[in-house]
C-alpha cells in the first residue's frame, strides 16, 4: 500500500506494482501525443488539443483505476474477557482409591489446591478462573470445591463440554478447558468430534488423567431366568450370567445357596470371555417359596464384592394339572400316552375316545368330579390347562367348540398339544391353533434329534442329556415334513431318517396369544415305553411327556384350579427401573375394575398401588406398575374378593458401570484433547500451565480496514462521457 496523502489516510492498493502502472501511463500517454499530432494537424492546433486532453483524462482515470485509491480506517478490537473454565469430574467411579489409597476425587481436590486454583476452604482463588462439576451433566460450582461428592451414575463428556462452553456470555471467550478426570465416558460420542466442536470455539481442552491405568477385575452376576413356579419333585431351572473384567483365565468359583445354607458348587475357567453362563438345576420336595442366591467367590485385588451375587425366588406347589386328551380316530400313541398321564400323580385326566361315530368312550381319573362331558363354551375349556389333541377330533367337536378352544388358549393362556399331527379333517381343517400344516405322506423309520431351539426345553433334555445317544432310542414308525409354517414358530426336534439325509420337523412349538401350542409330527414316541435300557416305572416315554407338561404349564400364568393368578415381571429389578404386576381372572364370568396392592420393603409397608383393567378388550387382566427407590428385598401382596391372599417377593438391585470399569481411559482423554488442539497434562505441570495462560498477552492490536473510493458510479459515468466526447469530436470533425 502506498499512502499519498498522509493526513487524510489515502492509500493505493494497486492491481499491479505501482512502478508498472506509471510505466504504462508514460507509454501511453506518448503514444497518444505523438498519435494526435499526426492525425490531428489537419485539424488545427485548437481542436487538436481539446482531443489530446480528453484522451488524455480518459487514460488517467484508467490508471487511476489500476492504482485502486482507498481510505484507510482503523477499527478498534472487541472487547472480550478471557476466563480459564476448569472440570472436575465427579462421577461415581472418582470414589475409587487407587491412587496412594485416596480416592480420585480427593487426588483431585488436591491437584487443584496445590495449583492455586483453590484457596484452602474450597473457593476459586481468581475470578478469571471457573470451576465446573461434570458427569452426567456440567454444573457450576457455587460454593466450596471441598464439598464436591462423586455421586455421579454415569459420564457423559460430549453434553458435559458443550454445557461447560456453552455457559460463556456473548463477550467472553476461554483460554482453556482444563479436566480432571479418570476418563470413564458412556455417552458412546466420538471424542474427535466433541474436540473438533471445542475447536471451532477457539477453546483447546488439557486433561489430567486421574487413576490406575490398566486392567481392574471385576464379576458381577445377575439372574436371567425367572420361573414363576414349580412343581413339587420337578426340576427347575436357575441361570445366571457373569460378566467379567480383567479376569482372562481366571477359575472362579460359583456356589448356590439355597435359604442362606450352600447346596451346589461348580468351578469354570473364564477363558477370554466377556461374559459366562451358569446354571443350577434344583428340585423341592415340598410346597413353599425358597430363596435362591448365585453367588461367585471373591477375587483377589476385585474393585465390587457388592455385586458377586444375585437373588431369586422359587414358588413351589402342587396342584395337580388339569388335562384333556380328546381323540377321533384311536391309535398306539394316544392310548399309551393315556395310560402315562393317568398314572401321573400331578395329574388330573379326563379322556373323550371316539371309537363309532355314534359311540365314545369316557375316561375320568378323579371319579367324583362328576358327569363328562365334552367341553361347549370357553369357561368350559378354561377347566383345563392343557387339552391333548389325537387324530380327527372333528368327530368330538363343532366349529363353535373350536372357537371356543381358540379363544381359551389365545385370551387365557391354555395350553394344546396336536400329538399326532393334524387333528382336523373337513371343515375344521383351516384353524388358528396348528402351527403348521403337516403332509399327508410320512417318512418310515425316523430318529428323534433335539434341536436348537429345544435344547433348554426340559422334556427334551432328557434325551440329550440322559441317554448316551440317539442310537439308543428305539426308531420311530414315520415322520411328517411340515408343508407350511406359522410365524413365530419353532423347532424343538427334527425327525431324521434312516439314511440320515432326510431332517424333518419333528417337535414345533408356537406362542398364540397368551397360551401356547405344541404339535408333534411323528408318530411310534409309544416304542420309548419299551426300551431296554430304561427301567419300566419310570421309563423314558413317562418321563418326557411328563416334563412336556410341566413345561408347558410352567410358561403359563395361572396356578391349576386357582381363580386368580397374581405376578411381577420379574423376581430381579434393577434400581431406577420399574417392576410391573399383573392379576389375570381365570373365570370369565369375574368382572374386577381394580385391586388395592400393598408393597411391603423390610418387612414395614411401603406403599400402595392399584390394579385395574386398562384393556377392554382383554378385561380379565388388571395391571400396575412401581418403581422401587429402596435396594433390597419387597413384596407385593393382594388381598382377593374370595377371601384370598397372594404374594409376590422381588430384589432390587443396583448394576452401574461407574463402579466396575474403573480403569483410568488415558486414550480416550488423549484424542479428546489432541483433537482440540490441547495435550494432556501431569498434576505437577498444573501450576506453570495456569501462570503461562495468565501470562498471555491478548492482542490489542487494531484491525486496519481499507474502503475502496474508485468503485464509484460517477467514476465510470465520467470516464465514459470522456471517451464518449472524443468519440463524438473526432466524428464531427473528420477524423472517423
Amino acid at each position: 500500500m502506498y499512502p499519498f496523502f498522509a493526513k487524510v489516510e489515502l492509500v493505493l492498493d494497486p492491481i499491479i506494482p505501482a512502478p508498472l502502472v506509471a510505466l504504462m501511463g508514460v507509454a501511453l500517454a506518448g503514444l497518444t501525443i505523438a498519435v494526435y499530432a499526426r492525425v490531428g494537424s489537419r485539424l488545427g492546433p485548437g481542436r487538436n488539443l481539446v482531443l489530446t486532453l480528453f484522451r488524455l483524462l480518459g487514460l488517467a482515470l484508467v490508471l487511476i483505476l489500476l492504482l485502486q485509491p482507498s481510505r484507510r480506517e482503523e477499527i478498534p478490537p472487541p472487547t472480550t474477557q478471557k476466563v480459564t473454565l476448569v472440570a472436575v469430574d465427579t462421577s461415581r467411579s472418582m470414589k475409587q482409591a487407587d491412587v496412594a489409597k485416596i480416592p480420585r476425587l480427593e487426588v483431585a481436590k488436591n491437584i487443584l489446591r496445590d495449583a492455586e486454583v483453590i484457596l484452602n476452604d474450597g473457593r476459586v482463588r481468581d475470578s478469571a478462573c471457573r470451576v465446573f462439576e461434570f458427569s452426567d451433566e456440567a454444573l457450576p460450582v457455587a460454593s466450596s470445591v471441598l464439598d464436591l461428592t462423586a455421586h455421579g451414575r454415569t459420564t457423559r463428556f460430549h453434553k458435559s463440554i458443550m454445557t461447560i462452553l456453552g455457559s460463556l456470555g456473548g463477550g467472553e471467550a476461554a483460554k482453556a478447558l482444563i479436566l480432571l478426570t479418570d476418563g470413564h465416558d458412556f455417552e458412546l460420542v466420538n471424542p474427535a468430534q466433541t474436540g473438533f466442536l471445542a475447536r471451532s470455539r477457539q477453546t483447546p481442552i488439557y486433561a489430567i488423567p486421574i487413576g490406575r491405568q490398566g486392567k481392574v477385575r471385576d464379576v458381577s452376576a445377575r439372574i436371567t431366568s425367572y420361573q414363576p413356579y414349580c412343581y413339587v419333585k420337578q426340576k427347575a431351572r436357575l441361570s445366571a450370567t457373569l460378566r467379567l473384567i480383567g479376569c482372562e483365565y481366571e477359575d472362579l468359583q460359583i456356589q448356590l445357596l439355597r435359604q442362606n445354607k450352600v447346596v451346589q458348587t461348580q468351578r469354570l475357567n473364564a477363558e477370554e470371555q466377556p461374559q459366562k453362563n451358569v446354571q443350577f438345576e434344583v428340585v423341592e420336595p415340598q410346597i413353599g417359596q425358597y430363596e435362591y442366591e448365585i453367588r461367585v467367590q471373591p477375587l483377589e485385588h476385585e474393585v465390587d464384592l457388592n455385586n458377586n451375587s444375585a437373588l431369586t425366588y422359587l414358588n413351589v406347589i402342587d396342584q395337580q394339572i388339569q388335562v384333556l386328551l380328546l381323540e377321533g380316530s384311536p391309535y398306539w400313541d394316544t392310548t399309551f400316552l393315556q395310560r402315562s398321564l393317568a398314572r401321573n400323580d400331578k395329574l388330573s385326566v379326563d379322556a373323550i375316545t371316539q371309537y363309532t361315530p355314534k359311540r365314545a368312550r369316557l375316561f375320568r381319573k378323579e371319579t367324583t368330579s362328576g358327569e363328562l362331558k365334552m367341553p361347549r363354551t370357553v369357561e368350559e375349556f378354561q377347566h383345563y390347562d392343557v387339552i391333548v389333541l389325537g387324530r380327527c377330533v372333528d368327530k368330538l367337536m363343532n366349529r363353535d367348540q373350536l372357537q371356543a378352544l381358540e379363544s381359551s388358549v389365545r385370551d387365557y393362556g391354555a395350553a394344546v398339544v396336536f400329538c399326532r399331527g393334524p387333528a382336523f379333517e373337513g371343515g375344521l381343517t383351516n384353524n388358528e391353533l396348528e402351527p403348521v400344516l403337516w403332509s399327508r405322506q410320512t417318512t418310515a423309520k425316523v430318529r428323534l434329534q433335539v434341536g436348537r431351539d429345544g435344547q433348554s426345553v426340559p422334556p427334551l433334555r432328557i434325551l440329550a442329556d440322559r441317554l448316551a445317544g440317539a442310537d439308543s432310542l428305539p426308531e420311530l414308525v414315520a415322520g411328517r415334513t411340515a408343508i407350511e409354517r406359522k410365524p413365530l414358530t419353532a423347532t424343538l426336534a427334527l425327525a431324521q431318517g434312516s439314511d440320515g439325509s432326510t431332517n424333518l420337523a419333528g417337535i414345533v412349538h408356537r406362542r398364540f396369544g397368551q397360551g401356547q401350542v405344541l404339535s408333534v409330527g411323528v408318530d411310534g414316541l409309544w416304542r420309548w415305553a419299551f426300551n431296554a435300557n430304561m427301567e419300566n416305572a419310570n421309563n423314558l416315554f413317562d418321563r418326557f411327556w411328563d416334563q412336556m407338561i410341566l413345561w408347558l404349564v410352567s410358561a403359563r400364568d395361572f396356578i391349576p384350579n386357582q381363580t386368580y393368578s397374581f405376578r411381577t415381571s420379574s423376581a430381579n429389578i434393577q434400581l431406577g427401573e420399574k417392576v410391573y404386576f399383573r392379576l389375570l381372572i381365570r373365570d370369565p364370568k369375574i368382572k374386577l375394575a381394580a385391586v388395592p396392592m400393598t408393597l411391603f420393603f423390610d418387612g414395614q409397608p411401603a406403599g400402595q398401588v392399584t390394579l385395574a383393567a386398562n384393556d377392554r378388550d382383554n378385561p380379565g387382566r388388571l395391571t400396575a406398575e412401581f418403581l422401587p427407590e429402596k435396594l433390597g428385598k419387597h413384596r407385593a401382596e393382594l388381598r382377593l374378593p374370595d377371601g384370598s391372599r397372594q404374594e409376590s417377593h422381588f430384589i432390587v438391585f443396583e448394576e452401574n458401570l461407574e463402579d466396575t470399569e474403573v480403569t483410568t481411559d488415558v486414550l480416550f482423554l488423549k484424542r479428546l484433547c489432541e483433537n482440540s488442539g490441547g495435550r494432556l497434562l501431569a498434576p505437577e505441570e498444573l501450576g506453570k500451565f495456569l501462570k503461562e495462560l495468565r501470562q498471555e498477552k491478548v492482542d490489542a492490536m487494531p484491525k486496519v480496514k481499507l474502503t475502496s473510493l474508485w468503485d464509484r458510479s460517477w467514476i465510470f459515468y465520467g470516464l465514459g462521457l470522456l471517451f464518449g466526447i472524443d468519440w463524438y469530436l473526432r466524428r464531427r470533425w473528420g477524423l472517423c
